[in-house]
């Protein structure tokens, strides 16, 4: 079963998050929704922002609804919990808003399909996940947006798997090019020294980098000093830096104005707070690359699996076992799966 990649690691809640739209997200939910039934697990069910809607807003394609059960909870905005018309019980509310009203947990008493709208931030997932978790639920699934709000879910739960499909792009080698930069990016590794780690999480409010250095000083800067200056690895008190982190988004210009003339500068770790935060283009990555600097993050994702849509909304379906096949090898030794077929990428 896909279920057992992700339960064989003791995991208790997954983020289902996709490349972009028509990549497989809903379906992969839903599939995991009804394996973990089959299972006899407990399982809650909420999203990042709102999903499941019945047609996606962009191309107007039908799209597969969540399914929920008997016995299942739901963290969901109370307007659509209202307007489903499935029977529930309330089970209580969490204080998270979102513009269709406060989320609200229930346990659904009647099986069919719905919309979910919950937490529109990590804090609020964050939130809603610790109310779940005082409920002996045994799983939560999350459904993740498709924009960066995914990778946020992500930093919430335990794991994700990754949807990803012809929608992205329909030439292959633009896909897998797509796919490997997005892998590059959601699975940077994490800092290894905890003391390290906690010191950035301190980094003053009003700070854009911070430096550590060989010698064991720590600088910060401003955002305000950031912006308007820059080169600040050619500066004399950062030549011998150690690591530098990044507060916000870690950008193509952010890099730039840390870079500086610095033609070669020393090795040193680049750290940025999640993979949330990171938009960093593929020639920025190679070049940190090239010159040996570590990117890393203070908070990880974890990828449990990837799965395969070939659907493309311009150009019909590309041929699913290549696309299993071409994707299975890019991504390995992720497991990858083609959910409708009921295949799994097996290497040669």
């Amino acid at each position: 079963m896909f279920l057992a990649e992700i339960l064989k690691n003791r995991f208790q809640s997954v983020a289902i998050i996709g490349m972009a739209k028509n990549t497989g997200k809903t379906y992969t939910f839903n599939q995991l929704v009804m394996e973990g039934r089959k299972l006899g697990l407990q399982l809650a069910l909420t999203s990042i922002g709102l999903d499941g809607e019945e047609r996606d807003s962009l191309y107007l394609h039908k799209k597969p609804r969540i399914m929920v059960y008997p016995g299942m909870i739901t963290a969901n905005a109370k307007a659509l919990l209202v307007s489903s018309g499935l029977d529930y019980e309330v089970l209580g509310a969490t204080g998270v808003g979102t513009p269709l009203g406060e989320v609200v947990l229930s346990r659904i008493l009647s099986a069919g399909r719905t919309i979910l709208a919950g937490p529109g931030s990590v804090q609020g997932l964050a939130a809603v996940k610790r109310r779940l978790e005082a409920m002996d639920v045994d799983l939560l699934l999350v459904d993740g947006a498709v924009d960066r709000r995914s990778f946020s879910a992500s930093v919430v739960t335990d794991t994700a798997v990754l949807a990803v499909g012809a929608e992205v792009a329909w030439d292959r080698t633009l896909l897998l090019e797509k796919l490997r930069h997005y892998l590059a990016v959601l699975t940077l590794p994490g800092l290894t020294d905890p003391a390290v780690a906690q010191l950035c999480k301190e980094a003053p409010e009003d700070a854009k980098l911070m430096v550590l250095t060989a010698d064991g000083c720590a600088y910060s800067v401003r955002s305000e000093e950031f912006f308007q200056q820059g080169g600040f690895l050619d500066r004399p008190e950062f030549k011998n830096a150690k690591l530098v982190y990044v507060k916000g988004m870690l950008t193509d210009a952010v890099l730039t104005k840390i870079w500086g003339s610095a033609a070669r500068p020393a090795s040193f770790t680049l750290a940025a707070s999640d993979p949330t935060s990171v938009f960093l283009g593929p020639r920025s990555l190679a070049k940190l690359a090239a010159q040996g600097v570590a990117l890393r993050v203070v908070d990880s994702l974890h990828l449990s699996a990837v799965t395969v849509n070939p659907f493309n909304s311009r150009y019909g379906y590309a041929e699913p076992v290549q696309l299993l096949q071409d994707v299975g090898r890019a991504v390995y030794p992720l497991p990858c799966f083609d959910l409708r077929l009921g295949l799994r990428y097996q290497p040669e």
